[in-house]
C-alpha cells in the first residue's frame, strides 16, 4: 500500500471517527473485556481446577501456559491476516475461537483435555492487537490517548470482573462453569461487534510467513517445556539439556528465517528499532514479572492453616483477594491515557516499575493475610495500567496505519512469551520448596516474590530507554 493511499484513508477514518466514539469504541473496549476476562477468570480457579481434574500444580500450570503458547503463535499470524483480510474479520474469528475453546473447556473431564481448550482459546488471543488496530483506524489522531486508556482500562476491567466472578461461579456450581460462561459472552460480544463496529479499509498487501510461524510455535515449545519439566527431570539431565539446546536452536533459525523472508511474520525491525526495541525490552520485563503475583496468591490463599501461611480461602474468597489487582489496573489505565501526553511514556513505566517492586517487596517481607496479599496486588494492579498504557501509547503512534496490528502483535509476543516463562520459572521454583502434607514450603512462596521483584527492577531500568514526553 503506498504512503498516498495510506493517508488518505487514515484523514477519511479520523472523519468517521465522531460516529464511532460512542459505539464501536464501546464495543471494542468490551472486546478486550472478553480478552481480560479469558485470562483472569481462571486464575482464582487454579486450586479448584486442580483438584477437579486431579492434577498436580506443575500440570495445572499448563491452564495458564497452553493459552500463552498458543496466543504467541495466534497474535502475530492472526494480526496479520488481520491487515491482510481486514481486522473486524479476523476479530470475529479470534472471539469464536474464544467460545470453542471455552466449550472445550466445560466439556472436559480430563486436565489433558482442558489444557487442549485452552490452546483453542489461546488461538483467539489476537482480539488484543485487533482491538487497538481499529481504534487507530477508526478514531481520530487526537482522541487516540483516550482511546487507548479505553481499550486498556476494558482489558483491565475484564481482569477485575473476572477474579470475583471466577470465585461466585465455582463455588454456586462447580469449576467448569467458568468456561460456560465465557462461551455465552464471547458469542455475545461477537455479536455486537457484527452490529456496531464497520470493517476498517485499512489492507496491507502481504504474505504469510509459515515456516517462521512454525519455528517459533515449536522453539517456544521447548523453551517452556525444559523450564517446567526441569525440576522434575533434573536442569543437568540429558532430556532437560537436549530439549533445551534444540529449543534455542530453533529460535535462532527463526531468527535467521525472518531476517531473510520479504514478508516475515514477526518483523524483526519492530523488534530491533526504536522506538519499538524499547518498548518490547519493557514489555518482556513487564510480563515476565508483573503477572508473578497472580498465579502465586491464589496458592497461598487456598493453602489450608495448617501449613502455616494458607488462609484456606474459598474460590470467592480468592477472587476477593485478585479484586483490588484489576481495579487497580483499570485505573491506572484510564488514568494513564490521560496523563502520557503530560508525562510521557517514560515516566509512566517507570512508575510502573517503582511500584512492582514495593509491591512485592511488601509480599516477601509479611505475612499472608486477606489484607497484606489484597494490598500487594493493588500496587501491582496499578503498575500494570500505567505500563501497559505507556507501552500501547508508543507502539501505536509509532507504527504505519497498515501495520498496526503487526506492530502491537510483535509487542504482545514479547510480552506473553515473558509471562509463559515467566510462570513456568514461578511454579518450578515454588514446587522445588518441598514442605509437609505435599503443600510447598513458605520459602518458595517468599522466592517467587522476591525473583518477580527483580523483573521489577528491570523494568525500571529498561524504562529510561522509552520516549519522554511528545
Amino acid at each position: 500500500m503506498s504512503g498516498a493511499s495510506t493517508t488518505t484513508l487514515a484523514r477519511a477514518l479520523g472523519a468517521r471517527a465522531g460516529r464511532l466514539r460512542f459505539g464501536g469504541l464501546l464495543v471494542l473496549s468490551l472486546g478486550a473485556l472478553d480478552f481480560g476476562l479469558e485470562q483472569s477468570l481462571i486464575i482464582p480457579a487454579l486450586p479448584a481446577l486442580a483438584e477437579h481434574y486431579g492434577a498436580s500444580l506443575s500440570s495445572i500450570a499448563w491452564l495458564v501456559t497452553g493459552f500463552v503458547l498458543a496466543s504467541i503463535v495466534a497474535i502475530p499470524l492472526v494480526g496479520r491476516l488481520g491487515d491482510m483480510l481486514g481486522k473486524r474479520r479476523m476479530l470475529l474469528v479470534s472471539l469464536a475461537a474464544f467460545a470453542a475453546g471455552s466449550l472445550i473447556c466445560a466439556l472436559a473431564e480430563s486436565s489433558g483435555l482442558a489444557i487442549a481448550g485452552r490452546v483453542v482459546q489461546g488461538l483467539g488471543a489476537a482480539v488484543a492487537p485487533l482491538t487497538y488496530g481499529l481504534a487507530r483506524d477508526t478514531v481520530a489522531p487526537e482522541r487516540m490517548p483516550h482511546a487507548i486508556g479505553a481499550v486498556v482500562g476494558g482489558a483491565s476491567a475484564g481482569g477485575a470482573i473476572g477474579f470475583l466472578l471466577s470465585g461466585l461461579l465455582v463455588d454456586a456450581f462447580d469449576a467448569s462453569a467458568v468456561f460456560w460462561f465465557l462461551v455465552g459472552f464471547a458469542i455475545l460480544i461477537a455479536i455486537a461487534v457484527s452490529v456496531l463496529v464497520p470493517e476498517s479499509p485499512v489492507r496491507a498487501d502481504v504474505r504469510l510467513d509459515a515456516g517462521g510461524t512454525a519455528l517459533l510455535a515449536l522453539g517456544l515449545l521447548g523453551l517452556l517445556l525444559a523450564i517446567s519439566r526441569g525440576s522434575t527431570w533434573g536442569w543437568t539431565s540429558g532430556r532437560t539439556l537436549v530439549i533445551a539446546v534444540a529449543a534455542l536452536a530453533l529460535l535462532a533459525a527463526f531468527v535467521l528465517v525472518e531476517d531473510r523472508v520479504r514478508q516475515p511474520v514477526v518483523n524483526l525491525g519492530l523488534v530491533a528499532t526504536r522506538p519499538f526495541a524499547s518498548a518490547n525490552l519493557c514489555a518482556f520485563a513487564f510480563g515476565y514479572s508483573l503477572f508473578t503475583a497472580v498465579f502465586v496468591i491464589p496458592q497461598i490463599a487456598a493453602a489450608p492453616a495448617s501449613t502455616g501461611y494458607g488462609l484456606g480461602l474459598s474460590t470467592t474468597g480468592i477472587g476477593l483477594i485478585l479484586l483490588p489487582t484489576g481495579l487497580a489496573s483499570l485505573a491506572g489505565g484510564l488514568a494513564g491515557g490521560r496523563a502520557v501526553d503530560r508525562l510521557g511514556p517514560r515516566v509512566l513505566v517507570a512508575g510502573g516499575g517503582a511500584l512492582g517492586i514495593a509491591g512485592y517487596t511488601f509480599l516477601a517481607l509479611t505475612d499472608a493475610s486477606p489484607a497484606t496479599l489484597a494490598i500487594g496486588s493493588a500496587a501491582l494492579g496499578l503498575a500494570w495500567g500505567f505500563v501497559l498504557t505507556g507501552i500501547a501509547s508508543v507502539v501505536i503512534r509509532s507504527a504505519p496505519p497498515d501495520s498496526t496490528s503487526v506492530a502491537v502483535a510483535v509487542n504482545a509476543v514479547v510480552r506473553n512469551t515473558a509471562v509463559a516463562i515467566g510462570a513456568q520459572v514461578t511454579f518450578a521454583i515454588i514446587a522445588g520448596a518441598d514442605g509437609a502434607d505435599a503443600f510447598p514450603d513458605e520459602s518458595g512462596y517468599t522466592s517467587a516474590f522476591a525473583v518477580a521483584g527483580l523483573g521489577a527492577a528491570l523494568l525500571m531500568v529498561t524504562s529510561t530507554s522509552m520516549p519522554g514526553r511528545r
